[in-house]
């Protein structure tokens, strides 16, 4: 088999980093993500010192914005002829509330609409590279904070109750409701969609969001993610959801067709694809 090529947001550091670096140990090309050009150059080069002759290519972006994402996906498209497997794990905990120039709340614009724009702006990629081989793969990291949120589609901003938490767990019910409707809406034979739970997980985002919590460490955290992108053959059915590595039953809100399907559409309205 060829070699397979993975994206990796957010992968500068925390769980994105071990995933990346697990992966390219494994074989595989790892296209390392972040915003920061300077901070991606330096992960790439620290990988590389670490995993001579493994394979990584390195490109930033702003996933917080749609011409960011459309920016990256350009660049993307002329570094990678192939991408198999996209790993959305960038993310953040916000402290404070925040707009970005596309007038969406912050955390909801980089942790669930860019990365609905990169993985709908890189989808025929996706599905070219899964000919003779097979089916690439959408992988959403996610929370199990999913569980406590709520589509606020009256006010997605959250202009009249913004918390870290609500916004943090809008957005990752959000991600795990992507894949399923991924799930449901792609050939299986091209592409499968899946998302997860990782673990409570010791990151700067479980730091900046929950304090001195104690968590596993980020290489345990890239486990499920790790698994899902570099198995060779796909083993579990497309849209399933995944706590700590075992397939898991989703929050029923997650499930619910119409919610997802207003999602949906809401969500090709902001980032632009109509």
């Amino acid at each position: 088999m060829s070699q397979r090529v993975v994206l990796v947001t957010g992968s500068t550091d925390g769980i994105g980093r071990q995933t990346a670096r697990q992966l390219a140990a494994g074989g595989m090309k790892v296209i390392v993500h972040g915003r920061s050009k300077a901070k991606v150059d330096a992960a790439v080069a620290a990988l590389r010192d670490e995993l001579p002759g493994a394979d990584f290519e390195a490109v930033s972006f702003d996933l917080g914005t749609v011409a960011g994402v459309r920016r990256g996906v350009e660049h993307l498209l002329k570094l990678a002829p192939k991408l198999h497997v996209l790993v959305n794990n960038a993310g953040i905990f916000a402290a404070e509330r925040a707009m970005t120039e596309d007038g969406v709340e912050a955390t909801f614009a980089v942790n669930y609409l860019g990365a609905f724009a990169l993985t709908e702006l890189l989808m025929p990629r996706l599905i070219e590279s899964a000919a003779g081989g097979p089916p690439s793969r959408v992988i959403c990291v996610a929370s199990v904070a999913h569980t406590r949120g709520r589509i606020h589609f009256d006010d997605l901003s959250l202009s009249s109750a913004w918390t870290s938490y609500a916004a943090y767990a809008q957005s990752k019910l959000a991600n795990v409701m992507h894949a399923i409707t991924l799930g449901e809406r792609l050939d299986p034979k091209q592409v499968v969609a899946y998302s997860l739970h990782p673990g409570v997980v010791n990151t700067k985002l479980l730091r900046q969001g929950f304090g001195p919590v104690q968590g596993l460490a980020p290489d345990a955290g890239a486990k499920t993610s790790v698994m899902l992108a570099g198995a060779e053959s796909v083993d579990h059915p497309t849209g399933s959801y995944f706590s700590d590595g075992v397939a898991a039953q989703p929050a029923s809100t997650a499930r619910d067709v119409p919610t997802r399907g207003q999602l949906w559409d809401v969500s090709v309205n902001l980032a632009k694809l109509s």
